[in-house]
């Protein structure tokens, strides 16, 4: 009889242990813990920080750095029942908690309210590595375009420490990219940049990072000489906005009042496609492809320059305005369009109110645009030389007659066109300044300059 209340008594207790093992109060999944990407943190940082526990929920997370040794708690919470994810955007200040410059270890524990553990919880842990750095590159300025038009472009020439990832100009709201080289004593960097009168701001300043985001910024050294500003009015004709405004519309945008309509492409359609076009120019070879100055289109007359400001009347009334971010070259009608420099072709195809468009990438952030031609005659991804027909004039797009919209962008940002057809300016003031970087890959033409009939100043 005793033997079998002594087995009934195991028994039982081995159901019970069983019921305990695979109850859901003792579940025994750990929480799931995401950590930040490895890498390089800075004087200050954010680190984003995911827990996630399905089951009991979350109980407890805990954040330390640990380095050499020591160890810093820089995050500890606890939450009330029901949290069962959690993202912790969590900001610290290494220099100011005593961590050294190097490598550091970062640890993130998260406990659930499983009773398993005698009533501790499951523990879901992680761990990663970080690199604390929190002093900026040297940045050495080697030399840069001192006098730069309104509307133009300057360059400049600078090395840093080889711990630099990222530079860049920037001009008002405007950011140029640099482009870098090793060389001896770190790197060389390259930088192209545009003073154009919609940039808010007169200033060039350069900007050197580390990857840990630690900045130095230099002011250059440029004065920015004034140009006179266009002024044009146009009168908008009911057969324009028919054939040109209204073509340009989706049909369920058809019956739009004519300022209105006229408004949809001129400011809205007119924005995207800007947008557009510098998100594509700003991608670009780190190396130069040009061979010497750009070449302004053969037997053309310029009939609109950079910065024109346009102001757009209908029936009297002022509808619109505009600034022109391009040259209008005008020759007969249909005529073959000459590449203006050697480069890669990055996009061809339609573009709303500038038409059929090609766009040549020429390295160092410095593309030329073709807009309102009839069709193409290049593919994305070919090589095109100096002087290679790459597609025929016509009146696509918002163009009011037959001709070429020629444009120079710069990290994607359109700045004065005419100086880039000038031998001597692109001499002086581009090839001369980045020599060292250029070396023997892309050195100005020596040819005499080319003339640009009814070019304007």
């Amino acid at each position: 009889m005793k033997r079998v209340w002594v087995t009934g008594a195991v028994i039982l207790i081995l159901l019970l242990a069983g019921v305990i093992f695979f109850a859901p109060p003792f579940e025994r999944t750990p929480p799931e813990v995401k950590l930040p990407p490895e890498g390089y943190i800075g004087a200050k940082a954010v680190l984003q920080i995911r827990a996630k526990d399905r089951r009991s929920g979350l109980k407890e997370v805990v954040v330390d750095l640990v380095q050499r040794g020591r160890r810093w708690t820089v995050y500890r919470k606890a939450f009330p029942r029901g949290i069962h994810e959690v993202e912790i955007s969590l900001e610290i200040e290494p220099k100011k908690l005593g961590v050294m410059e190097g490598s550091c270890v970062l640890e993130v524990r998260a406990t659930d309210r499983s009773f398993w553990r005698f009533g501790h919880g499951n523990v879901g842990m992680a761990e990663g590595k970080l690199v604390v750095d929190w002093t900026p590159p040297r940045v050495e300025l080697l030399g840069n375009t001192r006098y730069v038009y309104l509307n133009g472009a300057g360059a400049a020439l600078f090395r840093t420490s080889e711990d630099a990832f990222e530079a860049y100009a920037q001009v008002g709201e405007l950011l140029f990219r640099a482009y870098k080289k090793k060389d001896r004593r770190g790197f060389l960097w390259a930088v192209l940049f545009g003073v154009p009168q919609y940039a808010e701001g007169r200033e060039v300043r350069l900007t050197v990072k580390d990857r840990a985001g630690n900045a130095r910024t230099l002011l250059l050294p440029v004065h920015i000489v004034p140009r006179k500003v266009v002024r044009e009015r146009v009168s908008l004709s009911e057969g324009f906005l028919r054939e040109k405004v209204y073509s340009l519309l989706p049909p369920e945008r058809q019956d739009l009042p004519p300022e209105e309509a006229f408004r949809a492409v001129n400011e809205i359609m007119r924005s995207r496609d800007d947008a557009e076009i510098t998100r594509i120019a700003s991608s670009s070879s780190p190396l130069p492809l040009w061979e010497g100055a750009f070449s302004q289109m053969k037997n053309t007359e310029v009939t609109a320059t950079f910065g024109d400001q346009r102001t757009y009347f209908y029936r009297g009334k002022m509808v619109g305005r505009s600034v022109h971010l391009g040259c209008d070259l005008a020759s007969v009608a249909h005529a073959p369009v000459p590449a203006s420099n050697r480069g890669r072709v990055i996009y061809t195809g339609p573009m709303g109110i500038y038409g059929n468009v090609v766009i040549l990438d020429h390295g160092l952030g410095l593309a030329s645009l073709y807009a309102h031609l009839s069709h193409c005659t290049v593919k994305e991804g070919e090589e095109v030389q100096k002087g290679q027909v790459i597609g025929y004039t016509d009146t696509t797009g918002l163009a009011g007659g037959d001709h070429l919209h020629f444009a120079i962008l710069l990290s994607g940002h359109p700045v004065n066109p005419i100086e880039w057809w000038d031998e001597k300016w692109f001499r002086e003031r581009i090839v001369a300044v980045l020599s060292p970087f250029l070396g023997e890959g892309a050195k100005a033409s020596e040819e005499a300059p080319s003339k640009a009939e009814g070019r304007r100043p």
